[in-house]
C-alpha cells in the first residue's frame, strides 16, 4: 500500500493545419446555337438559343466572354457564318459578355445565348450549310 506511481514529465506542441481554396472556374457543357432550315422565300428574322454552363469557386468574380467567331467582318462589325468558300450569313449574339459571382461547384450557372439572323441577310444566299465557331473564355 502507499506506493506512488512514478511521475512522468509531459511535453506538447501545436501543429498548424492549413489549406487554400483557389479561385477557379470550369465550363462544364455548352449548347450549340442552331437556326435550323431557313426559307429564303419567307425571309423572316429567326432567333435561336444556345447555352454555356459553368461553375466557379463560391463568391469569386467571374467573367465569361465570347470572341468574334472565325469569320468576323471588320467592315460591318458582324459575326458571320461561312457557307461554301465565299458565302457569308451574318448573325448577332444579343450579349457576348457575362459577369457575376460564383456559386460553388455544386451549383452550376447556366447562361443563355440568344442569337438572331435577319431574313434580309439570307433571302439571296445559295442553298448550303453555313457555320461559324465562337470561342468562349471564362476567367475567375
Amino acid at each position: 500500500y502507499g506506493l506512488l506511481a512514478p511521475a512522468f514529465a509531459q511535453d506538447g506542441a501545436d501543429i498548424k493545419v492549413t489549406a487554400t481554396v483557389i479561385n477557379n472556374c470550369k465550363i462544364q457543357k455548352t449548347g450549340d446555337i442552331n437556326f435550323g432550315a431557313l426559307d429564303p422565300a419567307a425571309a423572316t428574322d429567326v432567333s435561336a438559343q444556345g447555352a454555356v454552363v459553368f461553375s466557379c469557386t463560391k463568391n469569386v468574380d467571374y467573367k465569361l466572354t465570347a470572341d468574334n467567331g472565325s469569320h468576323f467582318d471588320e467592315k460591318s462589325g458582324k459575326r458571320r457564318m461561312l457557307g461554301g468558300e465565299k458565302d457569308y450569313l451574318p448573325y448577332a449574339l444579343k450579349e457576348d459578355s457575362f459577369s457575376g459571382k460564383g456559386l460553388g461547384f455544386s451549383t452550376p450557372i447556366s447562361v443563355a445565348l440568344n442569337a438572331n439572323v435577319l431574313g434580309t441577310d439570307y433571302k439571296d444566299l445559295p442553298a448550303q450549310d453555313y457555320a461559324d465557331v465562337v470561342h468562349f473564355i471564362l476567367l475567375p
